[in-house]
C-alpha cells in the first residue's frame, strides 16, 4: 500500500488498534501529545504572517541571497546514510519528531505501475529521468520543515541492499514516514511521490508551505473532554467540523490539505478539529463513542449537537455539505480574497 493509492474511504478496524509494520528494535512507548495554549498558537501564527510579509517586500538580491542561506541550512538537514545501522542511529536521535526516510538509486526508478516498467525496460535514460528530480522535492520540502529529520538512503551496493531488506523496502525509489521508532505510512514508486511527500509531512508534522502550520487552523482532539471543551466555544453561527482519520489511512491523508484550505478560508463560517482515532486508548474509545465505521468521517456541530455528517474524501463533495449545512440555518458563504470582496462591494452598492 502507498499514499498514491486513492481510494475515497477505509473501514475502521474492528479494534481500532494501529496496524502492524515495520519497527525499529524496540518500539517506545507512545506518548500524550502535548497540548498547544492559545497563546502560542497565536504566536505561531503571527510569526508565520510576519515571514511570508517579510518575504513580498524583499528586493531580488535579497530572496536570492535567502535562498542561497536556506539551501545551506537544507543541505545539512538532509543526510545521506548507506546502512540500516546509520538510519537506526537517526531514529533514535528523532525523539518524538517525524523521521522522513528517502530509499533512492542511481540505477533504479519504478513507478509502481506495473504497465509502465514494463514500457520504461528498453530505455533506461527515460526511466531514469523522474527519479532525478527527487533531491530537489526533498530539499524544498526540508526547507519548510525545519523540526522534521530528513534522511536520504542510497539502495546500491550490498550494504544498501541490506538495508532494504530490514526496512522492507521493495519498490525503488520509496519514502517512509517513521515516528517513535515506528513505520506510520510509506509511498512506493515515484508517481505521485511529491505530492504524497507534502501530504505525509502536513499530516504527521503539521508543517505546510510558507511556514504554516495546520494547528493554528485546525484544533487537535485528543479525548472526549477535549471536544466537550471545543463544542462548547462554538458560536452558533459557525459551523464545527470534526474530522475524525485514522494514523494509516491513505484517503485521510490526502483530504487534509483541503481541510486545512478550507480552514484557514472559512474562517468566521466553519470552525474544524481533527480526531486521530487510533492515536491512544482515549480517543479509540472516542472513535467508538462517535460510532464512525469508516474515515476519513466529518461529523458536523451546532451549539455542541450534531446536525449531520459526510464520509470520504472529495474535496467538493465535504464543501457542498458545508454550504448545505450552513444555508439550511440562513448563515450566507463567506467571500474570500481581496477581489472577491471588492466585486461584492461594489455590487451591494449597485442595487
Amino acid at each position: 500500500m502507498h499514499l498514491g493509492a486513492i481510494t475515497d474511504v477505509q473501514r475502521v478496524p474492528l479494534s481500532s488498534a494501529p496496524r502492524q509494520t515495520h519497527s525499529f528494535s524496540r518500539v517506545l512507548p507512545q506518548r500524550r501529545p502535548q497540548r498547544r495554549s492559545a497563546v502560542r498558537a497565536q504566536g505561531e501564527g503571527a510569526t508565520a504572517d510576519a515571514n511570508i510579509a517579510a518575504k513580498e517586500s524583499e528586493t531580488a538580491e535579497q530572496a536570492l541571497q535567502r535562498r542561497l542561506k536556506e539551501s545551506a541550512r537544507v543541505e545539512e538537514r538532509v543526510s545521506q546514510i548507506f546502512t540500516a545501522e546509520e538510519f537506526q542511529h537517526h531514529l533514535e536521535q528523532a525523539g518524538d519528531n517525524l523521521v522522513v526516510l528517502e530509499v533512492e538509486s542511481n540505477e533504479v526508478c519504478q513507478t509502481g505501475l506495473e504497465e509502465i516498467e514494463h514500457h520504461w525496460k528498453e530505455d533506461k535514460e527515460a526511466s531514469l529521468r523522474p527519479c532525478k528530480k527527487l533531491k530537489h522535492v526533498l530539499q524544498r520540502t526540508a526547507r519548510d520543515s525545519p523540526d522534521v529529520r530528513f534522511v536520504t538512503l542510497e539502495a546500491d551496493g550490498d550494504e544498501g541492499l541490506a538495508a532494504c531488506d530490514t526496512l522492507g523496502i521493495e519498490v525503488l525509489p520509496t519514502i517512509q514516514f517513521w515516528k517513535n521508532k515506528r513505520l506510520l505510512w510509506e509511498h512506493r514508486g515515484v508517481t505521485a511521490l511529491d505530492q504524497d511527500l507534502s501530504e505525509g509531512v502536513l499530516y504527521y508534522a503539521d508543517h505546510a508551505a510558507n511556514g504554516v502550520k495546520a494547528s493554528q487552523y485546525i484544533t487537535d482532539i485528543h479525548n472526549k473532554q477535549d471536544l466537550d471543551t471545543f463544542l462548547s466555544k462554538q458560536d452558533d453561527n459557525v459551523l464545527t467540523v470534526l474530522d475524525v482519520s485514522l494514523r494509516n489511512a491513505g484517503p485521510c491523508i490526502h483530504i487534509f490539505p483541503a481541510v486545512l484550505a478550507l480552514a484557514k478560508n472559512f474562517t468566521g463560517y466553519a470552525h474544524f478539529a481533527r480526531l486521530i482515532g487510533d492515536e491512544s486508548e482515549a480517543t479509540q474509545k472516542l472513535l467508538k463513542e462517535l460510532k464512525v465505521n469508516e474515515v476519513p468521517t466529518f461529523i458536523f456541530y451546532r451549539a455542541g449537537k450534531s446536525t449531520g455528517r459526510h464520509v470520504g474524501s472529495s474535496r467538493a463533495d465535504l464543501i457542498g455539505q458545508i454550504l448545505q449545512q450552513q444555508n439550511a440555518y440562513g448563515v450566507r458563504p463567506p467571500v474570500t480574497g481581496q477581489g472577491a470582496q471588492t466585486t461584492r462591494r461594489k455590487i451591494e452598492r449597485r442595487v
